[in-house]
């Protein structure tokens, strides 16, 4: 923990320095940091990109397997009024009155 405190002064201490610089070479430190930005930037996008690709990928597969091999318990029923509810058997049915 103390290792953190210590990088944060770090931080700082690179920050004042930076501001005592004129204006023109903060804009040159600027321009010259935009390349390692733009590589942060696009590893974030490729870890999103590929999150995705293997979401797009087992969530089909998972969805077949569990369709073939898993046992279906939840059914849909169609009640008086004509609409589907679904029914759960482990589910117990529980009658209320309401008194006033």
């Amino acid at each position: 923990m103390i290792h953190l405190f210590q990088y944060f002064g770090r931080l700082q201490d690179l920050r004042g320095r930076v501001v005592q610089l004129p204006g023109w070479a903060r804009l040159v430190i600027g321009i010259l940091a935009v390349p390692g930005v733009l590589l942060l930037a696009l590893s974030i996008v490729a870890v999103i990109v590929s999150i995705l690709g293997l979401l797009l990928l087992t969530v089909p597969a998972y969805r077949l397997l569990s369709a073939m091999l898993l046992p279906s318990t939840i059914s849909r029923e169609v009640n008086q009024q004509g609409e589907f509810v679904t029914v759960n058997p482990n589910r117990r049915h529980v009658d209320v009155k309401i008194v006033e």
